[in-house]
């Protein structure tokens, strides 16, 4: 390992060791001298030490220890990384591109750089790809439109994640970024990065804590007007669009 790595893959996990193994194998198909990978325990009770211990011709750095939560084992990760570039690849997420190369790739130096992931569902259904090029910051107030570890984010700019959100972090921290540099600083790769899993950790809330996480997002940001718009929205599908496609045979869409 040079003493700069390019890209600073960094994975969090607790308790899951098959899906880390899982994870790590795609890591090593792609895995170039200048990526360095950082695993970040949360104290595992299950085999999931045991999987790092055999995977360490793979990973360059590890710690286990206990956390507040995934956000606050990402900022572990971040303040263990030395590359030019962080990659969060969770456990269960599948590494599809070398993006050492990719990194390389690019002449310039944008704060962040995206592309596309595969979206499954828990059964293994291929529900679509996530990422396109982004047409405006105000996007992220609508939802989160790129899969998080489809991200690139250059750690000289990078700032830790507010550990107020328990869900939201990550679309916060991006939102940020693109506010104080500007979508001039993000650059789209149509390539595909990662495969990801939905309905994992955020299905874990309910729709209840999910919304008033939003809500904090949108206050945060100065945005209060969205929590009302947000609102709108919901009734109107709630008691308008979704009776009307019921009535009409149509099958109301999620």
């Amino acid at each position: 390992m040079q003493s700069s790595p390019l890209v600073s893959i960094i994975t969090v996990v607790r308790n899951d060791a098959e899906r880390l193994l899982y994870s790590l194998s795609g890591v090593a198909q792609f895995k170039g001298a200048c990526t360095e990978l950082i695993v970040v325990d949360g104290n595992s009770t299950d085999d999931t030490l045991s999987v790092i211990q055999s995977n360490r011709h793979v990973i360059d750095t590890y710690i286990s220890e206990p956390d507040k939560g995934i956000y606050d084992a990402m900022n572990k990760g971040i303040s263990l990384s030395t590359g030019k570039y962080l990659l969060f690849l969770n456990a269960g997420d599948e590494l599809l591109a070398d993006v050492e190369s990719l990194v390389a790739a690019i002449p310039d130096s944008p704060v962040i750089i995206y592309g596309k992931a595969n979206m499954f569902a828990p059964d293994g259904r291929h529900l679509y790809v996530k990422g396109k090029p982004l047409k405006g910051i105000n996007q992220f107030l609508k939802g989160m439109p790129l899969c998080h570890q489809a991200i690139l984010y250059r750690r000289e700019s990078m700032i830790d994640y507010d550990l107020r959100y328990t869900v939201y972090a990550d679309r916060a921290l991006t939102y940020h970024l693109l506010c104080a540099y500007g979508l001039s600083e993000a650059r789209f790769v149509d390539c595909l990065l990662v495969n990801y899993i939905e309905g994992g950790f955020s299905n874990s809330f309910s729709d209840r804590v999910l919304q008033e996480e939003q809500n904090v997002f949108y206050r945060n940001v100065g945005k209060h007007h969205y929590i009302l718009i947000k609102k709108v929205k919901a009734l109107f599908k709630q008691h308008i669009k979704t009776p009307l496609r019921r009535m009409f045979g149509k099958r109301p869409r999620n």
